[in-house]
């Protein structure tokens, strides 16, 4: 098994983010709904009031959590390892870039990929910056949840829902006037999921 250390070596000379593929497929997980991506679990970080109300609306809608406080080495070795050697599964969530860059680079042997990004950071007269890529209902979707204060869980809403169809991806851009400060650091909404064999 790859250690943790090994992937942010390797991953240093890649780019910390790579823009979503111009087109949104995804493999058909088995058992799943026919309209929106099955996902495993909703990742969140429990240091950030978004990241954690984010959360609480996609558990009010049944999803299954995983807590994290920034390491989500945890996660991996004693849970997302196994399940992804059985089979490479759909994960959403709202952290710090260094959990989704690990679990990114993570995905990429079983075949998955960011399949949407949401970034989010504190910007100029007390607002929050917000650009979304992925399939272009979802970065419209995202955009008209980010004009609420609660913007984190009414996102939550749009990323459980991600469409399972082929879908051209975009990218848009909005703000929010802030409700509470951010963290110093960015934080980003997203899914990984599996990617149809070429």
């Amino acid at each position: 098994m790859t250690s943790r250390r090994e992937f942010l070596k390797a991953g240093l000379t890649a780019s910390a983010l790579l823009p979503v593929g111009a087109r949104a497929d995804f493999a058909v997980v088995e058992g799943a709904s026919a309209a929106t991506v099955p996902l495993y679990k909703v990742l969140y970080d429990t240091r950030f009031p978004a990241s954690v109300a984010f959360a609480r609306r996609a558990a009010a809608r049944g999803f299954a959590l995983q807590a994290i406080a920034g390491d989500m080495t945890r996660f991996w070795y004693d849970d997302l390892y196994h399940r992804w050697r059985e089979a490479p599964t759909p994960i959403a969530g709202l952290t710090a870039h260094g959990a989704l860059f690990c679990l990114e680079r993570l995905a990429w042997e079983q075949r998955m990929r960011v399949v949407y990004r949401g970034e989010h950071a504190s910007a100029a007269g007390g607002r929050v910056a917000h650009r979304f890529e992925g399939p272009v209902s979802v970065t419209r979707a995202a955009v008209a949840a980010t004009a609420d204060a609660r913007w984190a869980a009414r996102l939550a809403e749009v990323v459980v829902e991600l469409p399972r169809s082929r879908e051209h991806a975009g990218a848009m851009r909005s703000s929010t006037a802030q409700a509470e400060a951010l963290p110093s650091e960015r934080l980003f909404s997203w899914v990984i999921a599996p990617v149809p064999r070429a």
